[in-house]
């Protein structure tokens, strides 16, 4: 078949299933990530319709595009009263879901996959995989029946997560580059730079768009003319060292709570607001399509190379979820509300694209010219980082989309003993 006629039969193939999978998700509670995963899989490594190997470079610029508006759209979705006042507990259960996971994982490389290679080899692939996949999670947040204070600490967690990962993963491999010690100040700021850079400037493009959109909101295609701000204020806050992601994240946020904004500022009429339910759901279709696309891409990059590495990616997901359980429990400790939520938080723990990213890294060190010091030792882990995440990616997506709609019978079956029904 010719190959623009296959990529297009493809594409609509997947819109199709995800449009399905998404009313599925509606009527009974199973999230569409397992079918698109599967489908992914079979147009993949199954039927070898599309050449995985092929679309592998495809990862940076899709990542990018769907944390960009799938951020947004969470942002949109966050109330930012809310916000406020669930940050703390969603700082503490990331950066604790964080380092139990890099611990965890660290621990399991070390003793059971590569026991013979420097630690720091190790904890590079803890960095990798220590943080639940925010696309994930905020996709399902948001359409999940739990609390709103549930749906933004999850939002929340999983956003600084991301965060996270990518810094400590580009800190330990410039530490392997230069052979040197740590140097915590360092980690530290840069940390901290990436933070409040992405913070302010999200906060200073959603005000300054806000304003900008009612002179341009009935002008044609001025919805689209925010997804390319959104956009641009992703790039900027990138090339100014701050965090893309985050800035996208509160981006949302202040075009999300228009009418709060100015209520506090006492700015403006409230009769007279730009975000309307137009670009709402113009926005919202546009993650949609982004995110049934990810889901299936995370299919296409799975490889199953050996049982040895499917054995050991099975079991590192599940010790993942164990010490996930833990980190909830610790973060939440005093929190009462979400008690009957905490086995659904213990479950939102889906690795994603930004660990497969991560995960081709070590790829690009690979060059003995270029990197005499670490190219021997990269190019022996290259294809089992890549591996390996790609099956903890697949495995913790399936104890997601199980565990979400186990946990939901059980409560509904609580909840008729509780009332007298059984």
């Amino acid at each position: 078949m010719d190959p623009v006629t296959l990529a297009l039969i493809l594409g609509g193939a997947i819109i199709v299933i995800g449009f399905l999978g998404n009313y599925f998700f509606e009527r009974t509670g199973f999230p569409d990530m397992f079918f698109l995963v599967i489908l992914g899989m079979l147009f993949g490594p199954i039927t070898g319709l599309v050449d995985t190997s092929s679309i592998m470079g495809l990862a940076p610029y899709l990542a990018a595009l769907a944390l960009v508006f799938i951020l947004f759209d969470g942002g949109i979705a966050m109330n930012i009263y809310n916000v406020f006042t669930q940050s703390p507990i969603a700082l503490v259960l990331a950066v604790t879901s964080f380092g139990v996971s890099v611990a965890a994982t660290t621990f399991f490389m070390i003793f059971v996959v590569i026991p013979d290679v420097p630690l720091l080899y190790s904890v590079l692939f803890g960095t990798i995989l220590g943080g639940s996949s925010s696309i994930v999670v905020i996709s399902l947040a948001s359409r999940l029946k739990v609390s709103e204070k549930c749906s933004t600490i999850l939002s929340l967690e999983s956003a600084i997560t991301d965060i996270l990962c990518i810094v400590f993963s580009l800190v330990v491999i410039e530490i392997l580059l230069k052979n040197s010690a740590v140097d915590w100040i360092d980690i530290g700021q840069s940390i901290a730079s990436r933070f409040s850079i992405g913070i302010v400037l999200g906060g200073i493009f959603g005000f300054l768009w806000l304003g900008t959109l009612k002179k341009v909101a009935k002008a044609s295609y001025a919805y689209m003319l925010t997804l390319g701000v959104v956009l641009l204020s992703y790039a900027i806050s990138e090339s100014l060292g701050g965090s893309g992601s985050l800035c996208a994240l509160v981006f949302g946020i202040m075009l999300g709570n228009e009418k709060e904004i100015y209520q506090m500022l006492k700015l403006g009429r409230l009769s007279d607001l730009a975000v309307d339910a137009g670009l709402r759901k113009f926005e919202s279709e546009i993650a949609f399509l982004l995110r049934t696309f990810f889901f299936v891409y995370i299919g296409l990059i799975v490889t199953i190379s050996s049982s040895v590495i499917v054995a050991a990616g099975v079991l590192l997901s599940f010790l993942l979820l164990l010490v996930r359980v833990g980190a909830v429990r610790l973060a939440t400790v005093r929190c009462d509300e979400l008690e009957n939520e905490k086995p659904i938080m213990d479950v939102m723990m889906a690795r994603g694209l930004a660990a497969a990213v991560l995960a081709t890294l070590p790829l690009q060190y690979a060059d003995p010219i270029r990197y005499p010091t670490v190219s021997s030792i990269f190019q022996a882990l290259s294809p089992l980082y890549v591996n390996l995440t790609a099956i903890v990616i697949l495995t913790t997506a399936m104890i997601t989309t199980a565990g979400i709609p186990l946990l939901n019978r059980v409560s509904k079956k609580r909840s008729r003993k509780s009332k007298g029904y059984l």
